[in-house]
C-alpha cells in the first residue's frame, strides 16, 4: 500500500494555524497574482510537483521552493511526500481548505459548489494512481513551459472535463489544443503506465472512432504515450490499422519534439507533434476549442 509522509512541524518550521476569518483575511492579503495562479493549477491538476511548479511559473528552483514553502505556511496550499523506499520524493502540493476558499469566493461560490472536499483532495497522497496523475501533469508541464520560450500555444483540458463532455463514450486522461508557429493539431492523450493489456488499447481507439462517427469530427488525434520502446512496439504491432489518427511516443521524450510515429505509418517515420495531422481545421467537439478571433 502507498504511504505518505506528511508535513510535521518542529522547532524549526512554525505550525500552521486552523482555519479561521483572521487566516482568511491573512491570506487575502498576501497573495500575488501568481499565487493565485499556482492555486489555480493545482486545483485543476489534483497535484503539482515542486518541480513542475517552477519550470511553470518560476525563473528558478530555489525562488519556487522558498515561495511554495510560504504558501504551505499560511494554508494556500498543503502538500504530501509519496513514500518511494529510497531516496526522498519531491514534494507534491494540493490545495488547502482556506486556499479553496479564497479560490470559491472568486467564483462568488462555497465551498460545496466549488467541489472542495478536503478529505477527497488528501485522499490523492494514497492512491495507486498518483504516479498516473503526476505522468499526465508532467506531459502537460513539458508543453506548457516550452510556451513560455517558443512560440508556441497550448489549450488544456483535464481528466475531469474530459468525462464530463465525452465520459459516456471514451475518458481521456486530458486534451488539448497544440499550435506551433503556423501548425497546429488537437490531441486526446492517453497515458500508458504499461498496466493495461494491448486488447484494452485497440478497444480505446474503437471508442475513439465511435467519438468521431457520433460528433463527425475529423480533425484530433489519439497520442499513446507509452513508458517503453518495448511498450511502443507491441501497441504499434497489435494496432496497426487504426480506424482514426493515432500515434505513439516513448515517455522521456519532450512531447513537442519529432518523437511521434503514426500508428498507420509502417516506417515509424518520427513527427513533431505539431506535424502529427494533416486534416483541415474544422470546430472540434469541446466546447471551447474554437479559436478566438477567427
Amino acid at each position: 500500500m502507498l504511504r505518505t509522509h506528511l508535513t510535521r512541524p518542529d522547532h524549526r518550521v512554525p505550525t500552521r494555524q486552523r482555519t479561521s476569518p483572521e487566516v482568511l483575511r491573512t491570506l487575502i492579503g498576501r497573495l500575488t497574482p501568481r499565487d493565485r495562479e499556482i492555486m489555480r493549477l493545482v486545483w485543476e491538476h489534483r497535484t503539482l510537483t515542486t518541480h513542475q511548479i517552477a519550470r511553470l511559473l518560476f525563473g528558478s528552483y530555489s525562488s519556487a521552493k522558498e515561495r511554495l514553502s510560504t504558501l504551505h505556511r499560511i494554508r494556500a496550499l498543503d502538500r504530501f511526500r509519496p513514500y518511494i523506499g529510497q531516496g526522498s520524493a519531491p514534494w507534491h502540493y494540493i490545495l488547502d481548505a482556506p486556499g479553496a476558499q479564497i479560490l470559491a469566493g472568486a467564483r462568488s461560490q462555497t465551498l460545496t459548489e466549488f467541489g472542495y472536499r478536503r478529505d477527497r483532495v488528501l485522499t490523492l497522497a494514497y492512491r495507486a494512481s498518483l504516479d498516473h496523475t503526476v505522468g499526465v501533469n508532467d506531459f502537460f508541464v513539458d508543453l506548457a513551459s516550452h510556451t513560455r520560450e517558443h512560440d508556441t500555444r497550448l489549450r488544456w483540458w483535464t481528466a475531469a472535463q474530459c468525462e464530463a463532455e465525452w465520459g459516456d463514450i471514451v475518458r481521456p486522461d486530458a486534451a488539448g489544443k497544440w499550435t506551433d508557429n503556423d501548425k497546429r493539431v488537437r490531441f486526446y492523450l492517453e497515458h500508458d503506465r504499461g498496466t493495461e493489456s494491448l486488447r484494452r488499447l485497440a478497444e480505446k481507439v474503437d471508442a475513439y472512432s465511435e467519438l468521431r462517427r457520433v460528433t463527425s469530427r475529423r480533425d484530433a488525434v489519439v497520442l499513446f504515450w507509452l513508458p517503453s520502446t518495448q511498450r511502443e512496439h507491441n501497441v504499434r504491432a497489435r494496432i496497426p490499422q487504426p480506424t482514426v489518427p493515432a500515434a505513439t511516443a516513448v515517455q522521456g521524450t519532450h512531447p513537442a519534439d519529432a518523437v511521434w510515429a503514426r500508428l498507420d505509418d509502417p516506417t515509424a517515420a518520427r513527427l513533431r507533434l505539431s506535424q502529427l495531422l494533416s486534416e483541415p481545421i474544422v470546430q472540434p467537439p469541446l466546447p471551447g476549442w474554437e479559436d478566438e478571433g477567427v
